[in-house]
C-alpha cells in the first residue's frame, strides 16, 4: 500500500487519472481517493495542512502492514529547469531549523537535492534548494505510520529566478504533474516494491503462534522469540521452525536457548 499526500487539486489530478482512483468515502475530513493500492488525499498549502492530512490518511489505514509514503507537487528552486523532477535527501523546516533526512534506498534515475519548507512562498530563492510549503509537516507526520525508507518527497520546479511564482496557474501545476509521471511511477513501484519486502521481513513467522501457546514467555522472551523466528525466516527460508528436539524444551528459556543453537549452527 502507497500513500500520496499533496496540496493542491490541480497536482491531484494526473494522478488521479493515471492510477484510476476513485472518489474519496463520505465523513473524511480531507478529500481521498483510492483503489487497491494506493490511497491519495489533498491537504491544501502549508505545512499544517499536510501534516494534519496525512495523519488523517494514516489513522485510517491498514490494520496490518506498514505503507509507503509519498509527498508530491511543486516547489520552486533559484535555478533548476521548469519542470524537472527532484526527490528531497533533505528536508528543512525554515521556522525551527529541524532537519530530516530521508533515506535514499530506492533504486531510482531521479535527481535529488535538498528541500525547504516556508510558512510563505519564497521569491527571492536565496539558497540552493528547492522551496515548498508542506514537506516538513508531511514528513515526521508520515514517519509515525511508517518507517522513513518508505517516507519519500518528490517535487516538480514550477518556478525559479527567471520564471517567477507569480506565474503559477492551476494549469500549469497539472502540466508539470503530468510531465513527470513517468518519474512518479518509478518511485511508486520502487517503494511499493520496498514496502512489500519490509512487511514480508517483519511478518510474524506462521508458527510463532503455536511456540506462544505451548510455553509461557515473558513480555522480553516474547521479544527475542519474534526476533529469532524473523532470523530463521531469512536463513532457513521453507523450514519449519518446529521440530522434536523443540518439542522436549521445559520452558521458554530453553525454547529460545534452542533456537539460537539452530541459528548459530546455520550460519547466524
Amino acid at each position: 500500500m502507497i500513500y500520496i499526500v499533496v496540496a493542491l487539486p490541480a497536482e491531484a489530478r494526473p494522478l488521479i487519472a493515471r492510477y484510476g482512483l476513485r472518489d474519496r468515502p463520505a465523513g473524511t475530513a480531507f478529500p481521498v481517493y483510492r483503489n487497491a493500492g494506493m490511497a491519495l488525499t489533498v491537504s491544501g498549502p502549508g505545512k499544517i495542512a499536510a501534516a494534519a492530512a496525512a495523519a488523517c490518511l494514516g489513522s485510517g489505514g491498514p490494520a496490518t502492514g506498514t505503507p509507503a509514503w509519498l509527498n508530491i507537487g511543486v516547489a520552486g528552486h533559484a535555478t533548476r529547469a521548469i519542470g524537472s523532477g527532484v526527490i528531497a535527501n533533505r528536508i528543512t523546516d525554515t521556522a525551527t531549523g529541524t532537519n530530516w533526512y530521508p533515506p535514499q534506498l530506492l533504486d531510482h534515475a531521479i535527481s535529488s537535492g535538498s528541500l525547504r519548507t516556508v510558512d510563505a512562498a519564497e521569491i527571492g530563492y536565496p539558497d540552493d534548494t528547492l522551496y515548498d510549503m508542506e514537506a516538513s509537516g508531511f514528513y515526521p507526520t508520515a514517519c509515525r505510520f511508517s518507517t522513513a525508507e518508505l517516507v519519500q518527497c518528490f517535487k516538480v520546479v514550477s518556478d525559479n529566478r527567471t520564471t517567477p511564482a507569480s506565474g503559477i496557474t492551476a494549469r500549469l501545476c497539472e502540466r508539470l504533474l503530468d510531465g513527470q509521471l513517468a518519474s512518479i511511477d518509478r518511485l511508486v513501484r520502487r517503494l511499493t516494491d520496498m514496502a512489500r519486502d519490509y512487511n514480508a521481513w517483519h511478518a510474524p513467522h506462521p508458527e510463532l503462534d503455536r511456540l506462544a501457546g505451548c510455553w509461557h514467555f515473558s513480555v522480553t522472551q516474547q521479544h527475542r522469540l519474534r526476533e529469532l523466528a524473523r532470523r530463521w525466516t531469512a536463513l532457513a527460508p521453507g523450514q519449519p521452525l518446529w521440530d522434536a528436539e523443540l518439542e522436549n524444551r521445559r520452558n521458554a528459556a530453553e525454547v529460545l536457548q534452542c533456537l539460537e543453537h539452530r541459528l548459530a549452527a546455520i550460519g547466524f
